[in-house]
């Protein structure tokens, strides 16, 4: 059975997700930076911890954005936020724009914003908005159709009535091998009926 997607509910999920995995890539590319660029420490020991906790956010990310029923939607919020804070921060003054990089702290650290400056995030939000436009098209293609309920139609787990005597036959119940309605016509007509397309 396939399961409906809903991409509306997805939108605040990607958003909320988004702002997470920002914020904790970014509390850690900062360790790493002072680490490696201020400390110039060659130890690996201190910058494995950090390196982990950003594979733990991406892995984290990726599966929740890969959930089938929310994933058009998710990617979409995720997607535009990231893609709108990146351009934000380029285009307001500069006061505005390192108040909305503080947004992206996590609360209780003094790890500035660093991450919304370099464009990296318009590149991913770009992208995931992208596969987000994409797979909402996607669901909305395969999206089940009511069945139509007919003559003889049966749906899995349907009761049949019990024939009264061997042999009958209710209104638009056919049985392997016999013709439907539409071949019975032919027959009577002198033409036999036809079990693939008509010869050119």
């Amino acid at each position: 059975m396939r399961t409906k997607s809903n991409p509306l509910l997805g939108l605040p999920v990607g958003v909320v997700v988004a702002w997470a995995g920002v914020a904790v890539v970014n509390y850690a590319g900062v360790k790493l930076n002072l680490l490696r660029t201020v400390r110039f420490e060659n130890s690996l020991s201190g910058g494995i911890p950090w390196v982990l906790l950003i594979l733990a956010a991406s892995l984290v990310v990726g599966l929740v954005l890969s959930i089938r029923p929310i994933a058009g939607g998710a990617l979409l919020g995720a997607g535009g936020m990231l893609t709108l804070v990146g351009v934000a921060v380029y285009l307001l003054p500069l006061r505005q724009a390192f108040n909305l990089s503080k947004l992206f702290v996590i609360p209780g650290t003094n790890t500035a914003g660093y991450i919304v400056w370099d464009g990296s995030v318009v590149f991913v939000g770009a992208v995931l908005l992208a596969l987000g436009v994409r797979r909402v098209a996607t669901d909305a293609r395969r999206t089940p159709q009511p069945l139509q309920d007919g003559p003889g139609y049966y749906q899995p787990g349907q009761q049949l009535p019990t024939p009264q005597y061997p042999g009958q036959q209710y209104p638009g119940q056919t049985f392997p091998g016999q013709p439907n309605p539409g071949q019975q016509g032919q027959w009577q007509h002198g033409q036999p009926p036809q079990d693939g397309p008509p010869h050119r």
